[in-house]
């Protein structure tokens, strides 16, 4: 992995990362806000200068370049179980109108070019729909849902720490 060089200092503060987000996590004060950005689309680390004179190819670059907060999850299928099936349903001019899988219909540059999406239309308009989509699209018991972690058994279960101040139980 290469080494990247920030051209600032992190944000002053008087507590850790940790200490910040745990405070957060329960309601309490912190010292300052926490200093993240959500990311870059592909196409700006070719056309930013301060990217590509820098070697910046991806937002994990970037994230240390900018001395942002350290950001980290633990993850897993944590939303729609299963997700909406991807398919594209008509084309206008240059953008192509699809399902997402959230269920949203939206339209994207048929480029291919990273930009936000314009939604036209949500799977969840009335009462009844969120009731088939919370049924079709929130299976807690799909196997994608399920841990497959060894230390999930019974025997061996305990809370793990993770140093970015979430826990998770393997």
């Amino acid at each position: 992995m290469k080494t990247i060089q920030p051209i600032r200092k992190p944000w002053a503060g008087t507590m850790t990362g940790r200490e910040r987000f745990n405070r957060q996590m329960h309601y309490q004060p912190v010292d300052r806000c926490f200093n993240m950005e959500f990311g870059y689309w592909k196409e700006n680390f070719q056309l930013w200068p301060l990217f590509y004179e820098n070697g910046i190819t991806n937002n994990a670059e970037a994230d240390v370049f900018f001395a942002f907060d350290k950001f980290a999850a633990v993850g897993g299928s944590v939303w729609m179980n299963p997700p909406f099936e991807e398919k594209e349903v008509g084309r206008n001019g240059n953008k192509i109108v699809l399902i997402n899988s959230d269920g949203l219909m939206a339209e994207v540059l048929a480029s291919g070019k990273d930009t936000i999406p314009h939604y036209l239309k949500s799977s969840v308009t009335t009462p009844e729909d969120w009731k088939r989509v919370k049924e079709e699209h929130f299976d807690r018991n799909a196997p994608a849902g399920r841990s497959t972690w060894p230390s999930s058994r019974p025997s061996t279960r305990r809370i793990a720490t993770i140093p970015w101040g979430c826990t998770a139980a393997p």
